[in-house]
């Protein structure tokens, strides 16, 4: 384990951590076994990793790279392999002991995407293929260092509305199972454009459900927010429980750990908005 690493002893009976990054992420640490072992302490039932996969080739960004025993290398479909064969020993090792272990990848999309996007996807036999949304034109909005470079070009209402154009064209790709971290923005735009993002996304919220349900793509519950120190998950509990009252399909909850004692974060609450994948049945 990492020098730094302390569990929380917090249990959550048959509970499943579906947004989950190892080492191989570059910025992500803790092997894949450390990750297993923190969900078997927890009493957590299943756990999905979602290794980065980012390659836009024009991004302002330098995170086109997997990592693998600690050397960075390009993001690749060759170099993906070390991290699918090292997970899917991780899955024969542990089911021994109670905890299910799937295969994921969190690709990180970008306009024109697509068939990059389906030559990953159809290379592996991937148990989850999560849409990442980190980008608006080809900037980040999630990394502390180009934030402001992405935000400065924009109204709120200009990058709101450019966010979740970007998520309804992921959606209507039919390629992902799940949008990531819907609302992902507020990371930072609280800190850029001050308190004035409550119910900015209200316009584009009826055209995305649409767009989900036809295309068959859920959200997930990402608890990061409380601990990015947004104070919310992504989406906010509004956005949440208007999806599902449109028919929007929510079945994944996902602590996007980057470390070992990430797992399970905050899903004391967070666990009863989604079915138990062991029973079938809302908590």
């Amino acid at each position: 384990m990492p020098d730094n690493f302390e569990l929380e002893e917090i249990h959550f009976e048959g509970a499943m951590d579906f947004h989950v990054h190892c080492d191989y992420s570059i910025d992500a640490v803790g092997k894949i076994d450390e990750y297993c072992e923190a969900a078997l302490a927890r009493n957590i039932a299943e756990i999905c990793f979602t290794t980065h996969y980012d390659c836009n080739p024009i991004g302002d960004c330098q995170g086109n790279l997997i990592s693998i025993n600690g050397e960075h290398k390009p993001t690749s479909i060759e170099n993906l392999k070390p991290y699918v064969d090292d997970v899917l020993r991780a899955a024969e090792k542990f089911q021994l002991r109670g905890l299910s272990v799937k295969l994921g990848l969190e690709f990180g999309w970008y306009d024109n995407c697509e068939e990059t996007a389906q030559k990953v996807k159809d290379a592996y036999n991937f148990d989850y293929f999560l849409c990442g949304i980190h980008e608006i034109e080809n900037i980040c909005f999630c990394c502390r260092s180009t934030y402001k470079k992405c935000f400065e070009r924009y109204t709120l209402d200009e990058m709101v509305e450019k966010y979740f154009q970007t998520a309804i064209a992921a959606s209507d790709s039919k390629l992902f199972d799940t949008i990531a971290h819907l609302e992902y923005y507020v990371k930072y735009a609280k800190d850029f454009y001050g308190d004035k993002l409550d119910k900015v996304y209200e316009p584009y919220l009826d055209d995305l459900f649409k767009s989900l349900i036809a295309s068959e793509t859920t959200i997930e519950i990402n608890t990061a927010g409380y601990r990015h120190g947004v104070n919310q998950y992504y989406p906010n509990m509004r956005i949440i429980n208007r999806a599902k009252k449109a028919g929007v399909h929510i079945q994944f909850l996902g602590s996007d750990a980057h470390r070992p004692q990430d797992i399970g974060y905050e899903f004391e609450i967070a666990s009863s908005f989604v079915p138990n994948r062991i029973t079938g049945t809302e908590e």
